[in-house]
């Protein structure tokens, strides 16, 4: 019954379901994308922690060990600071940091590459259902004008049509509107862990450069006769 009434429907109503039905069917996709992709990144991040400070820290300095932890936003963080100290020994904490910060906007970036689609999706698909339901109404009124008569089997098709394009509306916009804000809440855990293990991470390169200093001074004090 309810695929009679679209097949029967007008064409602006059909192009309103099209758009609406692509929406949603994208909206979830991305959704089931998101939900593999960030638990990744979670198990990926606390593997990476694990490991670092497990005493891994020396082989992740030495060598490029990113891929084995993709997609670790803290990895990603920390391999493009580490490329930077191979090529310069003389990097001061402040360019650290800023070089952080860049990767951290980097990060974010791909963190929310689709969180766009959602906010796009969430405020558009409410109004494209109601421009169905006011063209569905409008197409009732003219069978009203064009019957003379105002009978439920003149009235129900487009009263249908534009039920529905409302309906489809909502359905759309709904988990657009709750994905845009599960996952910007994702992000927001992930950014929170990245900038706990920045801080740790720069108070082990701040213990470790006092403490070259000392070897340096110390060391001519052995060879004194």
């Amino acid at each position: 019954m309810l695929a009679d009434a679209i097949l029967k429907s007008t064409l602006a109503v059909k192009i309103v379901i099209l758009i609406l039905f692509s929406c949603s069917i994208l909206v979830w996709s991305l959704i089931i994308h998101n939900l593999i992709f960030f638990k990744k990144v979670e198990r990926k991040d606390s593997e990476f922690v694990d490991y670092f400070w497990g005493g891994g820290i020396k082989e992740f300095l030495s060598y490029h060990k990113y891929d084995e932890f993709y997609p670790s936003s803290i990895a990603q963080v920390l391999e493009e600071v580490i490329a930077n100290l191979r090529r310069r020994k003389d990097i001061t904490k402040d360019e650290i940091r800023r070089m952080m910060n860049q990767e951290i906007k980097i990060v974010t970036e791909r963190l929310s590459r689709f969180q766009f689609i959602y906010a796009i999706v969430s405020s558009s698909a409410p109004f494209i259902g109601l421009f169905g339901t006011v063209w569905g109404i409008m197409h009732s009124f003219h069978q009203i004008g064009k019957m003379g008569k105002a009978g439920l089997e003149v009235v129900a098709p487009g009263i249908s049509e534009a039920l529905f394009t409302t309906a489809m509306g909502l359905f759309a916009a709904i988990p657009a509107v709750i994905a845009y804000n599960f996952f910007q809440n994702k992000i927001r855990k992930v950014l929170s862990r990245m900038e706990f293990f920045i801080s740790e991470f720069e108070l082990y390169l701040t213990k470790w450069t006092q403490r070259d200093k000392a070897f340096q001074e110390v060391e001519p004090e052995k060879y004194e006769v």
